[in-house]
């Protein structure tokens, strides 16, 4: 093989690992994306929950004061 085919086998090459490195690279950052957005997600029905469960429990106070 002459120097010429070595370098352009080695640029193919070189090229080729470029690409999946960047698609790696670009994977990685939709799997970031879809954690951050189920993670917003997740939090926001934790907080639903918490405020839901605070408002039931005023509304059983106001409930019983109201019965006394």
């Amino acid at each position: 093989m002459s120097n010429v085919e070595q370098e352009a086998d080695n640029s193919k090459r070189n090229s080729e690992e470029g690409d999946v490195v960047l698609k790696n690279q670009q994977m990685m950052k939709k799997t970031a994306r879809a954690l951050s957005i189920d993670d917003v997600i997740s939090s926001h029905i934790t907080i639903s929950r918490k405020l839901k469960s605070s408002f039931v429990e005023k509304r059983k106070d106001k409930d019983s004061a109201d019965d006394i």
